[in-house]
């Protein structure tokens, strides 16, 4: 009869039904495919940046630390002027650090004095050094390494004979601060009241520097701590 509605078959209705379940059921996926997407880049992104500050504090920490006194063996000059001519300098790795390589072309020591800045006078490490330190023993560690000006060396104690330094090893490094005076080579560190500036660079982590102001008294021959 006219108005009258026509009853939708009951196999339609169940059509209907299932392409709603299929369609629920791929917005189900694709939500949790989203989110299992956004939870990786949130991991990614904690762990991008943990590793940024990780390299950050390495980079800004140096990569060497002292491990005891710093001291000075002074001589006279052709004046009669005391003046340092070896520096004596124990350091180790950092606690940000592993190790250090020590090999000439991976380290620099600049040295800033009075009246003059040495760039590099970083020459190497050496195998071993005498148990006994004094003018004389100092003097022919540089004449045997051949270097006859200014330079500087180090050597790994308790090492494994590489010029890696690593955790547990100490080194010793040697500056030597002279110059060439006619025949002869004379010391040029600093004297009474002056100071003197000490950098060393790695290849990575912040450079390592020390200052130390010289006392006003020195002796003619011998050894000071400059602590």
């Amino acid at each position: 009869m006219p108005g009258r509605s026509t009853p939708m078959p009951r196999n339609r209705k169940g059509t209907f039904s299932v392409e709603a379940a299929i369609i629920l059921i791929s917005f189900a996926v694709i939500a949790s495919a989203l989110a299992f997407v956004i939870i990786n880049m949130g991991f990614f992104a904690a762990q991008k940046t943990k590793s940024t500050m990780e390299t950050g504090i390495q980079e800004a920490s140096s990569a060497l630390e002292l491990d005891g006194s710093i001291l000075a063996y002074v001589e006279q000059n052709s004046s009669d002027v005391p003046k340092v001519k070896y520096i004596i300098i124990p350091v180790k790795t950092s606690v940000a650090r592993a190790s250090i390589d020590f090999s000439a072309n991976n380290f620099i020591i600049s040295v800033t004095l009075k009246d003059k800045v040495l760039v590099n006078v970083y020459n190497g490490t050496l195998s071993s050094i005498p148990d006994k330190l004094d003018g004389t023993t100092l003097d022919q560690i540089f004449t045997n390494a051949g270097t006859s000006g200014c330079g500087a060396y180090a050597v790994i104690l308790n090492g494994d004979g590489d010029s890696v330094l690593e955790l547990n090893e100490k080194a010793i490094i040697i500056i030597r601060l002279v110059e060439q005076v006619g025949t002869s080579f004379e010391p040029i560190g600093p004297g009474s009241y002056e100071s003197i500036k000490i950098e060393f660079k790695s290849g990575e982590g912040a450079t390592l520097r020390i200052i130390r102001q010289i006392m006003p008294s020195l002796p003619n021959q011998g050894f000071m701590d400059l602590g």
